[in-house]
């Protein structure tokens, strides 16, 4: 990763979050648009919060937390609760 690339990729989770000035987003912006590793970076990262997201979002069936608490009971030897 290039010296530039670093400088940029140091404030991305600022910049996906809204929280930049317009010009530095604009000099973000810019930089993507020339250099396509930083773009797989940042289109992996949309990715990852994506998943993240859907992932909390996602209930756990009764029967899957039942048998985990269970096990985990177990494995504290506190079976009585």
């Amino acid at each position: 990763m290039r010296e530039d690339c670093k400088k940029y990729f140091e404030k991305i989770s600022e910049y996906l979050d809204g929280e930049l000035d317009g010009k530095l987003c604009h000099k973000i912006e810019t930089h993507l648009k020339e250099c396509p590793e930083c773009q797989n970076c940042l289109d992996s990262l949309k990715k990852t919060i994506r998943l993240c997201k859907k992932a909390a979002e996602e209930k756990v069936p009764t029967d899957i937390k039942e048998r985990l608490r269970s096990t985990l009971r177990k494995c504290f030897g506190n079976e009585s609760k």
